[in-house]
């Protein structure tokens, strides 16, 4: 029996705000992981954990019902994410703060909206354009007022790789809308985890293999492969499967007020007044770019048929 309007919106609401939740931690994840080992041979090993989980819930993906020519999108989803993401991010937090990251990456919202607008054809109120120019704003006074210090040693170089981050996100969310109506969410993100172990494994050579044995940084790098690149995607891509892809990208908003949260409190990061004003920009802009009645999208109408698989 088809799920009604309302539990339907509930359901992605609540999927997203776990998504935004892990998401959120995983700068400050990250950055223990990164400081001791290889950022690189991170990535490889958090991919090559969360490969392992999915095999075990392979008996869950569902029924696949291959279309002739969506191999390019499926090659396209894992180059965005995980390789090209991950290869920018990781090497964006050695530069910069995990907080400076996470407000960056809060303008996905507004990139993926213009995006959506220009290549899924949905609905765009005049306001995000008004919310856009205020976010940018704020990142440019982010990025000013950064300071070179051991967090953070050279914050206009960080800032940039997470820029190049933030549009790889926009490209795999389209792709990933592309898929949800034919693929389940679990699939899909099953999908990024074996393929883009696949493709990280030619670059172990290059990596710097380290014999420390941290304790914070291998919980860090277990985290990111057992709970970020697992029940964050897979939260992610199902909410894809409900609701148009900017209505999902607004809740990327959330994401620098949870990753600040986690960086003061497990990194020790502070942040200066610009900073904090810059982050206020941020949110503020994207807050009213989707806000008022004109700006509330309608649910999918394939929703009730992607809800089919097992969760």
């Amino acid at each position: 029996m088809p799920m009604k309007t309302k539990p339907i919106l509930q359901h992605a609401v609540f999927l997203l705000l776990v998504a935004m939740l892990i998401w959120g931690s995983s700068f400050a994840a990250m950055k223990l992981a990164v400081a001791v080992y290889d950022p690189l041979l991170v990535t490889f090993a958090r991919l090559l954990i969360a490969s392992v989980v999915f095999l075990g819930l392979r008996r869950s993906f569902g029924p696949l019902h291959y279309r002739p020519g969506d191999w390019k999108w499926l090659l396209l989803m894992v180059l965005f994410e995980p390789v090209l993401y991950f290869l920018f991010e990781t090497h964006a937090l050695r530069f910069t703060s995990s907080a400076a990251a996470a407000t960056i990456i809060a303008l996905l919202p507004l990139s993926v909206t213009v995006a959506a607008q220009l290549l899924l054809h949905e609905r765009v109120p005049a306001r995000l354009y008004a919310g856009m120019l205020v976010s940018v704003a704020g990142v440019i006074l982010l990025t000013a007022s950064g300071e070179q210090t051991a967090l953070a040693p050279q914050p206009w170089l960080g800032n940039l790789l997470e820029g190049l981050a933030m549009l790889c996100a926009v490209g795999y969310t389209l792709a990933v809308k592309h898929l949800s109506s034919h693929y389940s969410a679990l699939f899909l993100t099953a999908l990024q985890a074996f393929i883009g172990s696949a493709l990280y494994l030619p670059l172990l050579p290059w990596t710097t293999f380290s014999a420390t044995v941290d304790r914070p940084a291998l919980l860090a790098v277990f985290y990111l492969g057992a709970v970020v690149s697992v029940l964050a995607y897979f939260c992610y891509n199902r909410a894809l499967a409900l609701l148009p892809a900017s209505r999902v990208a607004v809740y990327s908003s959330l994401i620098p007020v949870f990753g600040a949260g986690f960086g003061w409190l497990l990194l020790g990061e502070t942040l200066s007044l610009a900073q904090g004003a810059a982050i206020g920009l941020v949110v503020a802009g994207v807050a009213y770019s989707q806000s008022g009645a004109d700006t509330a999208p309608t649910l999918e109408p394939a929703c009730a048929q992607a809800s089919g698989g097992r969760m």
